[in-house]
């Protein structure tokens, strides 16, 4: 029984807690796009991720939103004294109306002003870290709003779901068709 606690105790000390790097902090939002500006050291080269245009009509319907991705690649690098590679940190701009909400854009159009839509940013991480067992997958994500950033223009701050704090970010790369 003592071997047992003593081998469960020995576990979980063992155990490593892995946080989730913060790529929010390394940033910014404009007017044209995300801008990551490479100061993570899991992923230290700069990415820059333009919103997509968006074609509308004049009543204030749309085919479809676009979304837009980018993704960087480092093949190897060392941290830490820990060799990792295939190192991928993708960025997604996607609109925070979903696909199947569609057919409502033209309700929500005028109540966002009839010049722009909102959009929400993801970023994505994996790469292989090597360990005394072989190479060892990691992957992590979270979203880019405006609650995560610091200092994103005003004109940039998107009340998408209209509850009187921002959810979003204006994309106003709208072109009325």
């Amino acid at each position: 029984m003592r071997l047992m606690i003593f081998s469960m105790v020995f576990l979980l000390a063992s155990v490593q807690e892995i946080s989730p790097p913060d790529f929010c902090a390394s940033m910014q939002v404009e007017k044209a796009g995300i801008y990551y500006d490479g100061g993570n050291e899991l992923f230290p080269a700069p990415l820059f991720l333009l919103f997509p245009r968006i074609y509308i009509d004049a009543d204030g319907g749309a085919d479809s939103l676009p979304k837009s991705s980018v993704e960087g690649r480092i093949p190897y690098a060392k941290f830490h004294g820990i060799l990792h590679r295939q190192i991928v940190l993708a960025i997604n701009i996607r609109p925070y109306l979903y696909d199947h909400l569609l057919p409502y854009l033209p309700h929500y159009w005028e109540g966002w002003g009839g010049e722009r839509i909102p959009y929400i940013g993801e970023w994505q991480l994996s790469y292989e870290e090597e360990t005394t067992s072989g190479w060892e997958k990691k992957e992590f994500s979270g979203v880019i709003t405006p609650a995560c950033l610091s200092a994103v223009p005003d004109e940039l701050l998107a009340d998408a779901d209209f509850n009187g704090s921002p959810s979003a970010f204006w994309n106003y790369e709208v072109v009325t068709r």
